[in-house]
Order: C-alpha cells, then structure tokens, then sequence
C-alpha cells in the first residue's frame, strides 16, 4: 500500500453559498472548512487530515487519516472508501444537524457521520478534533463525543483503539481490508469477533473463515517486541463483562508509531516504525503460515508450530483419515479415530498441552472444572473440553468449553496455549499410560481448586 503526496485543492460552500472560513490547526467549528491546500493536524503533529490521492487515478481523492510527521505517511483511515471524490470541487462541513458531512459543489452526498438525532440539543455548539491518538472526534461543547472514527475504523487498529466484540448485543468492531494496495474500497477480507460468541476474533474471505485467533482465556495482556532493533514492548489490555470482550492495544512509554492493518492479502499484521531503516516493518503477521489457515489440518488435525517449519500432525489416538492425501501434503481430510468411543468406563481423557483450541465449541458459565468433564462425560458425542478461571473485578470468572462434534482449526505452540481435556478409548494408551493420565488429570483438578 503506497499513499501519495496531497493532490488537489478544494474549496467548501456553506448551504446558504458564501465562503466558509477556513479551519485550522486540529479542529473544525461551524461555519469553517478544510480550505485550499489545508489539512488538519493533531495537536502533536503526529496525524493528518485530508484529501488524498489514492490509486491510479490522480482525480480519484479520499478524506482520510494519515501519519503526518514521518516518511512513509500510511493511511490508517478512509472516509469515503466506497465513493471516491472525482469532482473538482467538495467540501467537508458540519452540517445544521451536527453531523461532519462530505458533499461537493451539487450538495451530492460523498460521506456522513450520519449520527441520528446529534443536532437535538440547541446548544450543543459541535466541533471536530483530530486527536493526537489518530482519532477524529465530533463532540459536543460540553465535551460528549457524537461520533467518533475509532468507533468505525477501516483496515487499522490504532493506539488506544477499543476493539470491541459484544455477542449480547450483536455489536462488535469490524476491520475490513483494501481491495488492493492502491484502491481502499473494501476487499475480500473481514476482521471480527466470531458468529456465536466473543471469546475469539476471525479473519474472514468473504463468509468463510481464513484465520482465527486462540480462544480468550482471561489473561489480561499479551506482550511482545516490535522491532529487533528497538526492543520496544506491546501489550494488548482486554476487558470482559458478560458476554463482551474489548482490546485496547498500548504500547510502552518512549515506544515508535506502531499499529495494526488487516492486509488485502488477509493477514493481520503488527506494524512497527523503525527509526534506523526509516520504514514500517512487520514485527507479527498472522496467519504466518499455510499451516495457520483456518482447518487447513482438516477434522482432529492440528498444526505444530514447535517444529522449525509448521507441519500438520494427527491427535493422540487419531490417524489421518486418508494417508496417501497427507503424503502428498493434502490434509483437508484431517484424522479419524484409531479405536472408536464405547460411550463407557473405558473412556479417558488425555491431556494435550499448550494447545490452541479448536473452533466450534459450546461456552458453558458458571461450572466448576469437575462439572465441565462431566458435562462431557454425560454425552457420548463429547469428544474434548477445555478449562479456565481467573479473577476479574469483584470475582472470578469460570470458561469451560465442550466439543460435541469435531475438532477443527487446533493448533500447538511451545510455551503458549491450553490443556485440551480429549476423550479417547483406553486402549489408545495402554494400562500404565491410562493409570498416570488419570493421576495427572486428577491433579490438575486439585491444581484448579
């Protein structure tokens, strides 16, 4: 994705035709406008508000968000990606009903805030701030945010961003990719929270899904590095309250611009600044391999990403369904059982550590980890479940998780991931190894307490 220089000059008309006052610095009050070869600038210089070329067609322009203060000036955020200005004259105004409106010299509608109801109050006075965090914020004299561009972001996460994902509320934060590097109309690829529940993030290729993220387990960040040159750390702060997630991503005080861009390509990738080669690197990419994509191990199949090069191996006591298929590097067939389930004392379960837990599983609340195994013990389609409990706020929050059908899209990281609980026939682990599986797995529910 390459972002050109600011193109083209434009003037803005108020509804009763006179010239407006051109705005300034980082802000935009009624009866001003972005005027000729202007641009709002967050307060730190760190952002940019604009018209921009974007693509072949230097008469295509985009009112977007961009870097400002360092060479490569991504954009982070498109105004009117579907409807791109091709007239020599527009305007971006805040309209009689306190809404930011892009129109051009027809009064033909480009892009709105479209909030409803956000002119009720006479006095609100709106004004709209580029903030130094990137967000473009419409509020209110008394300081109530309208509107705000982070809470419809395009393709890019940015510091202080809250990702949000409600499964009650069917509301939930979407990413969605460029078309192709040039064209910032939507592409192919989606980014959000999962159709039956938030406990997990998607990429998806159209309605399929292409990559998925490990199932939340209550841990309060993640941290990582951005470049190997700066040693600079991220974390990413998450919050839960019934049913809805929210990420924040922060980075360490002193820390480069870095943020986060579904790519046309479909990975979601971690972008970092780096100062001694004066361009963004990709310090994460997901998936970052094909052995990442979503079920590309097939049913009971994982992909072991302890080996230097990611492979797809079978369960325990699973074989591949078509061997010939795997030989050839062809998984999609996944794995099948080697002895099948009696629904009996026979059954056990085997403990598969740091595992990134399948998709298609059922959220139970409120059970302890003895009342998790035997929801699963009670129904004889229950081929695995999976534990967690933390503490949050006043209390402690319980996850078990139950697989009545197959296990699809698992993986295994070194020192990451979960224990996943896999119900298997006794035989598949001889007498010793059953009698220590079932040691451990009554220790570990000791451990749980």
């Amino acid at each position: 994705m390459e972002w050109p220089l600011l193109y083209l000059a434009i003037f803005l008309l108020s509804s009763s035709s006179h010239l407006l006052v051109c705005a300034s610095d980082d802000r935009l009050s009624p009866g001003e406008s972005i005027s000729l070869n202007e641009t709002l600038v967050s307060d730190d210089g760190a952002f940019a508000l604009g018209f921009f070329p974007l693509g072949n067609s230097p008469a295509n322009l985009y009112l977007a968000i961009r870097y400002n203060n360092i060479a490569q000036k991504a954009i982070v955020w498109v105004a009117n990606r579907e409807k791109p200005i091709n007239v020599p004259l527009a305007t971006l105004t805040i309209s009689n009903d306190s809404n930011l409106l892009l129109i051009d010299a027809k009064r033909s509608i480009f892009w709105s805030s479209n909030v409803k109801n956000a002119g009720s109050s006479k006095n609100s006075s709106p004004i709209a701030v580029l903030l130094n965090s990137g967000n473009l914020v419409l509020r209110e004299g008394s300081g109530a945010i309208l509107w705000q561009s982070f809470d419809h972001p395009t393709d890019t996460v940015l510091l202080g961003m809250k990702f949000k994902s409600s499964y009650k509320t069917y509301e939930a934060s979407k990413l969605t990719s460029w078309k192709d590097p040039q064209d910032p109309s939507s592409g192919n690829f989606s980014f959000c929270a999962g159709p039956n529940t938030s406990l997990q993030l998607f990429t998806w290729q159209g309605s399929e899904p292409y990559w998925r993220d490990g199932v939340w387990n209550g841990r309060l960040y993640s941290a990582g590095q951005v470049t190997n040159s700066s040693y600079v750390t991220y974390e990413f702060i998450i919050a839960t309250a019934d049913d809805e997630i929210e990420v924040t991503f922060r980075l360490s005080d002193g820390s480069p611009n870095a943020r986060i861009k579904l790519d046309h390509s479909g990975q979601i990738q971690f972008l970092g600044w780096d100062y001694s080669l004066n361009n963004w690197t990709i310090a994460r990419a997901e998936p970052s391999s094909t052995c990442d994509e979503y079920g590309h191990c097939g049913p009971f199949g994982y992909c072991d990403r302890t080996e230097s090069v990611p492979t797809c191996k079978c369960m325990k006591g699973f074989e591949p369904k078509f061997q010939s298929d795997w030989n050839r590097g062809n998984f999609s067939g996944g794995c099948v059982r080697r002895t099948a389930l009696k629904c009996g004392s026979r059954d056990v379960f085997s403990i598969m550590e740091s595992m990134k837990l399948p998709d298609r599983f059922l959220f139970l609340k409120n059970k302890t980890v003895g009342e998790c195994k035997a929801e699963c013990i009670a129904n004889c389609s229950c081929n695995a479940y999976a534990y967690a409990n933390w503490s949050m706020g006043t209390g402690n929050i319980s996850r078990c998780l139950v697989w009545m059908g197959e296990l699809i899209d698992a993986g295994m990281f070194g020192n990451e991931g979960e224990n996943l609980y896999l119900r298997l026939d006794g035989s598949d682990l001889g007498p010793i190894r059953v009698l220590k599986q079932n040691l451990a797995t009554i220790n570990q529910f000791e451990n749980f307490g």
